[in-house]
């Protein structure tokens, strides 16, 4: 009788153990999202500012703050990964028209506020690749640990659900050089 109710006892303590290491895995996922989510909206946050530089010395045409506007709202609006990798593959198109900009405007290359927001842009986009990665380790650790045995077991008992990666277009990853 002792022998049952001490296995009983153990299982319970192996499933809490588990259930909480599902959670805690899940919740490290979460948090680097946010994470990433934060440093997005930074960048969203730094387009303005580029975009009134940049329309300061070439007397940028209302469309592009107007899809500026769109850009920002729409990345605050952004519930789940892939909608938000959407706007980060749109906002990406966009900031290559705003360098072509800018090549085309020698003197918007020598102003010093355009010089430093540059900066400041590429020093996030450093911290949002870096954001990214830990997201898609924590994805993938995640999905690894509820994908084994027995713990997918417990994570369809329990509705654990995999998460998708933070992924970009194979399109994106060409580089592309003009010498013209």
């Amino acid at each position: 009788m002792y022998y049952i109710i001490t296995v009983i006892v153990i299982l319970i303590i192996l499933l809490v153990i588990i259930y909480n290491t599902m959670l805690s895995k899940q919740n490290k996922l979460k948090s680097s999202y946010s994470s990433l989510d934060v440093m997005l909206k930074r960048r969203y946050d730094l387009i303005p500012n580029i975009v009134d530089t940049v329309k300061a010395y070439a007397k940028y045409e209302q469309e592009t703050l107007e899809r500026v506007t769109s850009l920002r709202r729409r990345a605050d609006e952004c519930n789940n990964s892939k909608e938000l990798e959407n706007v980060d593959r749109e906002y990406n198109g966009f900031m290559n028209e705003v360098n072509l900009l800018s090549e085309q405007y020698p003197d918007l290359k020598a102003s010093e506020n355009f010089v430093n927001l540059q900066k400041v842009l590429a020093e996030t986009e450093e911290q949002i690749s870096a954001a990214r990665r830990t997201y898609n380790a924590h994805v993938e650790d995640f999905n690894t640990y509820i994908s084994m045995i027995p713990f997918n077991i417990f994570a369809k008992m329990f509705k654990f659900k995999k998460y998708d990666f933070f992924e970009i277009e194979e399109s994106e990853r060409e580089v592309k050089i003009s010498m013209e």
